[in-house]
């Protein structure tokens, strides 16, 4: 294939444009590589994890090929970190579904959730929550009353299922804790979706990375029941952590951009048909 650059132009031009705004992307279908396509190709090429050097080569063509080939259900997860979001300007023919932080440990409520989720509601998005686990010093049933006193109503229509965020901890001495007491970690974590599970009536979903899962819960095959959401920055097929056989949601990238969206945002595929994700979302 022809390598399309700064001050291309023609039918190959044309056809790229037309697939990146068919993956989301506001661009001008004009034929001419100027300023404006150069500056989408790089934002492209920064969400999943190319070159930014605005030059479409065979590794960036190979890239929106797949995506189009795959026809992937894209969803994104927000926090506070993310600040005033306009709704009404996402892409929702490509964002599919939206996770926000409820809590973490024992007492921290994201400040942004009430508003984020009664504008997902308005617009009729699948949404979730998540809870990010503290493991030292609080407790498994502190931790579950944080999250459910969210206020999230886990029956309703168009709701995901919970979902724990295990991942490494806000300094080296936290994460130390649980390289240490391993065993005492892994049932904290048990007691947390034992406890949410009788509570909503719904099956929780795991956040994790395949590092963390190795190095810091000794490759538990204890939480094969719970669906997968896992993290991993690149474009080859993730790693599967110990205990799993697939995922239901992959990140791909903690480095997104979507329009309504003000600098960076988490960005997730699922891993099924839309079908799939509307009995995930007790649609």
């Amino acid at each position: 294939m022809a390598v399309l650059k700064f001050k291309s132009k023609g039918v190959e031009v044309k056809k790229l444009q037309q697939n990146l705004k068919d993956l989301g992307y506001k661009i001008a279908v004009d034929g001419d590589f100027g300023n404006g396509t150069k500056s989408v190709v790089i934002r492209f090429q920064k969400d999943n994890n190319l070159s930014p050097d605005g030059i479409v080569g065979s590794n960036t063509q190979s890239v929106i090929d797949f995506l189009l080939a795959e026809n992937p259900i894209y969803g994104i997860d927000i926090s506070h970190h993310n600040g005033a979001i306009n709704f009404n300007k996402i892409n929702w023919e490509i964002i599919k579904f939206v996770f926000c932080k409820a809590s973490q440990g024992k007492t921290f409520k994201d400040n942004m959730l009430h508003s984020y989720f009664s504008e997902l509601k308005r617009l009729n998005i699948f949404r979730g929550v998540y809870h990010f686990m503290t493991f030292k010093d609080v407790s498994a049933s502190n931790q579950v009353n944080n999250f459910l006193n969210c206020g999230v109503d886990f029956t309703e229509n168009g709701v995901l299922p919970p979902v724990l965020d295990l991942e490494w901890q806000q300094s080296p001495a936290l994460n130390n804790y649980i390289m240490q007491n391993k065993s005492t970690c892994i049932q904290k974590a048990k007691d947390w979706l034992t406890k949410v599970e009788a509570a909503t009536g719904r099956i929780p979903i795991i956040y994790t990375a395949n590092s963390f899962w190795r190095d810091y819960f000794a490759a538990s095959a204890d939480f094969s029941r719970y669906p997968l959401w896992l993290a991993s920055y690149n474009r080859n097929s993730p790693v599967i952590p110990t205990g799993w056989t697939d995922y239901k949601i992959w990140q791909f990238t903690e480095g997104g951009t979507i329009e309504g969206l003000v600098g960076n945002v988490d960005k997730n595929v699922f891993n099924g048909s839309m079908n799939d994700l509307k009995k995930l979302a007790n649609f």
